[in-house]
Parts: C-alpha cells; structure tokens; sequence
C-alpha cells in the first residue's frame, strides 16, 4: 500500500472552522434544539410539542481531538541517584486511526496551534477504510479532520515509566474539546501530585473557571479559579498548589471564549515507593444515572488500602441517596451494606469496593439527585532487584464514569453508549470488558434480569482496514470479557470499534491496556463516541433576551 502523508492545509482548516462558527452563531441566536439537557446534567422534563419545530440540515465541519501531552514531573530532580525520582526516561507514543471515512481533506496530525504538522518517527498508512498512525509523541498534539457518515475517530497517548516516581502506565484519550468536563479523581494529600493541564487547540483565548470539591466540601480556590489559555496553547496548574490535603477531588472546568481539552496527571508515592500514576479524564456530566466500567478485584480484604474504589460527588445543594448495582462475571453482586449510599451536596463520598470475588466489574450508580462518578483501581508489581527500598510498588488506573443512554420510553429504548472506539497502543495488550445493564436495577428486579445484547466489535489493523469481526453477546446483570489471548487469535489490531442494536438492553464497556513486558503496568480506557456527521437538527424558534 502507498504512503501518504495525512496533511491538512492550514488555510482550509481555518476556513472551515470558519464558516462553522458562523453557523453556530447565527443558529444559537434564533433557534433551540428540541429535547435538551438542563444545566448540571440533569434531564428536563419533556417539553411541549410546538407546531413551528423543524428539521435543519446542519453540515459536518472539520473538528479536532486534543491529545494528552507525554507524562512528566514537574519538580526538579536532586538529591542521591540512588533515590532519584526520575531514574530512568519516560517512553510516549500517540496511536491513532480513522474509520469508516472522513469527508474533505484526509486527517491530519498537528501541533496545538494547527501550523505545523506533526513529528512523529512512525509509520503512517492511508487504508480504504481508516487512517493509522503511530509514532513517538514530543508534545501536545490534535488530530484534525472533517467527520463523513459514521466516522469514529480515535487516539490514545501512552507513556510508559518503569521506575522512579512516575511508574506507569499513563494513557489517556485524545478528545473532542469542549466547554464543559467533569473529572472525579486525583488527590493532593502527602505524597500526591495532581497536574491539571487545559489545551486551547481554538483561535481565540478560552477563560476557564475551575470548581473543586473533595471529602469535606467545596475547596475555596480563590483567584485560581479563573485560568485564562491563550489560543494554540496549554496551561498547566498544580492541584497541590491551589487545593492542597484533599484526599479525594473532582474538578468542573467550564470554558468561555472557546472549547478546551482537560485532565489531572496524577501520580502518587508512599514514603519512597511509586503507588502509581495515571490521568484523570473527563467522564459523563451529572446524571441520575452513571456507570464506571472497567472495575477489577484480585479479591482484596475489605480493609485493603488498595482495594478498589468509588468516588461519587453531588454537585448541586440537595443531599440524596444512591444505590449502587455491581456486575460482575456470574451477574449481580451485592455489597454488604453497600447497596445504598447516602450522599451530602458537595462532598466527594468514597465506597471501598473490596470484597469483591477476583474478576472484572461494571459499577451503576442510580441516585435521586444528578452525580458524576469514577473509581481507582490498584495492581500490585514487584520491586526491582537493584531497590534501594525493598518494598513493592503499584500502579493506579483511574476510571471514568460514562453516561447510561438507554432509558425506556413507552415500549422502545433510545439507544445505547456502546458505541464507540478505542485505540490501543503497538507495545500493550489489551482486553475489552463489556456490561449489560439492566432496565430495572433495584436490589430484588436485578437479580430476574433477563435479555442479552449482541455486541459487534470491529479490529481496525495497522494497514488501516478492518482486519476482523467478532459478536459478544452479552446478558443484561453480567460483565463479559474478551481477554487478549481470544483477541490476539483474531489479529493485529491498532484500534478497535463496538456497536450495538438501538432495541436491545444498554451496553457499558472499557478497554484494558496492560504493559507488554510488565503486567503490572496497566491503564483502563472508556471509549470515544462516534463523531458527529452531516445530518438534520430538530429545533424550534424560542424567546431570548439580549
């Protein structure tokens, strides 16, 4: 196959985004999409059925997906070498691939500003189906281009650190910036850092107002709650700077003057021994109903330090009760005294998850008011023979929540949230963990829950096609997992890709990414919904002021 170079001329680019924002604008000052979410997350009631609501073909515009930068530490390195915190490099790679088509130009992988094309030492291939990239990364990074019908786009930064204080697996999504993100995770307590970086990929200067919480509240920020990023930049603030002693945080970022790309780098030590490090990104907006996938016990104790856990915080002023569905592989699994978890407004309320059976697990979270949700989960390694500290190191994974979708309406469902696309990096192995969710969740209806859903999930190669096809049918109540020897047997795969029927039970699902020549080295992934594509838009005339 010829290589192509997958460039976008800068000035189309410019054009494009253009002409969208022009649209945006027009449409945003006479119309109002029908069916809209309330501010917070939370769902509005339905609303009135008008006579002048219509359809608008709205046209595809090019987007970009803003990529985490490479991990890194930000305080210097001094001291004994033999207590280094860096003793050793820190290895990135940015993998990345296209589906089903996109409109236009062919993508594009630049800087943050979009002036330059990216340096990357990889191969890069143009398949019929799908653009694949991979190379190693030496900063931010976008991956531009301009969606067709059904394109899934998806990156994955990897930064790989096998001693000293960033020990790790450290991935992340590269991801559709935006005005708003929710990240439940990270900690400044001794011994933690937290590295809040915001990327403008825009052309305009974005004013971000950062909203913190944790244990005990609301963390006053002061004048640090405001955070201007200049276009084409990124701005990095550290969490222990400005919200110091939290033992657990969730952040709300919400940007004016432009969409922006957030997460936490966080890492962690316990006297002199890594405890590990990942990002922190966004997960779904306060909802109702939240899912974190991806869970995985080796049977710790309940009273296990590093037992998996589940952050859920309330951002609003009403406290309220969540009750919690945990499903694992033989069904539903109930939490001794876990089933139900009362949450105060404002405070980041943690549930230890050991206990559980060795296994993987989808955690639900139905409460009264809207929540957002994320979990950590620990893997033990080994000390190195040459440690000057003769203790055994870990690594954290930290895991985002993600919307449920499927609610019933009458007699029909409105889809489902598995669909979506993950890439996984050339030196990592990978499983795929998929939950049914059931339509009634309550401690007795669960345990009857009957139906499955056939997922389709799809390996995109590292020529660029689709190199095979696999059906996982998967019961509601149940997690199932596709582990990497069933996937190795399928074939080289540089990304993959599920889909589910719109009338069968909802499906959550996570990728697992494991270290090739360190299994202790893990990360989770939740995946990249499909981009959005040419399509009509129902909206209706409203009355606004100003």
């Amino acid at each position: 196959m010829k290589r192509k170079n997958l460039t976008v001329p800068s000035a189309v680019r410019r054009a494009a985004a253009a002409v969208g924002a022009l649209l945006c604008a027009l449409a945003v000052g006479a119309l109002a999409t029908t069916g809209t979410a309330a501010p917070g997350g939370a769902a509005r009631d339905a609303a009135p059925a008008v006579d002048d609501a219509r359809s608008v073909p709205v046209a595809a515009t090019e987007t970009g997906l803003v990529c985490p930068t490479p991990a890194r530490l930000e305080q210097p390195d001094v001291g004994d070498d033999a207590f280094s915190a860096a003793p050793v490099a820190t290895t990135t790679t940015l993998t990345a691939a296209v589906l089903d088509g996109a409109d236009g130009e062919q993508p594009a992988v630049t800087t943050l500003d979009g002036e330059q094309e990216a340096e990357l030492t990889g191969p890069l291939e143009q398949g019929a189906d799908a653009a694949v990239l991979d190379g190693r990364l030496p900063g931010a990074r976008v991956l531009r281009l301009t969606p067709g019908t059904a394109t899934y786009a998806a990156a994955t930064v990897a930064s790989v650190t096998t001693e000293g204080d960033l020990r790790g697996l450290v991935a992340g999504p590269c991801v559709e910036p935006a005005v708003e993100h929710w990240l439940v995770g990270g900690s400044t307590s001794v011994g933690s850092s937290g590295r809040l970086v915001l990327q403008n990929p825009g052309r305009t200067a974005a004013t971000v107002t950062l909203q913190a919480w944790g244990a005990s509240g609301p963390v006053v920020l002061g004048s640090q709650s405001l955070v201007v990023v200049p276009p084409g930049e990124q701005v990095v603030t550290m969490l222990e700077a400005v919200a110091p002693d939290q033992s657990r945080l969730a952040l709300h970022v919400t940007a004016e003057g432009g969409r922006v790309g957030a997460y936490v780098q966080h890492h962690r030590i316990e006297g002199l021994v890594p405890a590990g490090a990942d990002l922190v990104v966004g997960g779904g907006a306060p909802s109702r109903t939240t899912a974190v996938s991806g869970v995985t016990s080796t049977g710790e104790t309940v009273d296990d330090p590093h037992a998996p856990r589940l952050d859920v915080l309330t951002p609003g002023t009403r406290a309220g009760t969540a009750r919690l569905a945990v499903l694992g592989p033989d069904g539903p699994v109930r939490l001794r005294g876990g089933e139900e978890l009362p949450l105060e407004p404002g405070q980041v309320t943690t549930l230890p998850l050991g206990g559980l059976p060795a296994g993987n697990y989808t955690v639900v979270v139905d409460a009264d008011v809207p929540v957002v949700a994320g979990a950590a989960v620990d893997r033990k390694g080994a000390a190195a023979d040459d440690a000057v500290i003769d203790e055994d190191p870990y690594d954290r994974a930290w895991l985002a929540g993600q919307a449920v979708a499927g609610q019933k309406t009458g007699a029909e469902q409105t889809g489902g949230t598995a669909d979506g696309a993950v890439a996984v990096p050339e030196d990592a192995v990978y499983g795929v963990t998929l939950s049914g969710v059931p339509d009634e969740r309550g401690p007795d209806e669960i345990e009857d829950a009957t139906g499955s859903t056939e997922v389709t999930l799809r390996g995109v190669g590292p020529d660029g096609e689709v190199a095979w096809t696999h059906a996982v049918d998967v019961p509601a109540g149940q997690t199932v997992e596709v582990g990497w020897s069933e996937l190795e047997d399928l074939g080289d795969a540089v990304a993959l890709v599920a889909e589910q029927p719109a009338d069968q039970p909802e499906v959550v699902w996570s990728v697992r990414l494991v270290q090739a020549d360190d299994a202790s080295l893990f990360s989770v992934l939740a995946p990249t919904p499909p981009l959005a594509a040419d399509g009509d838009v129902r909206v209706r005339r409203v009355d606004a002021a100003g």
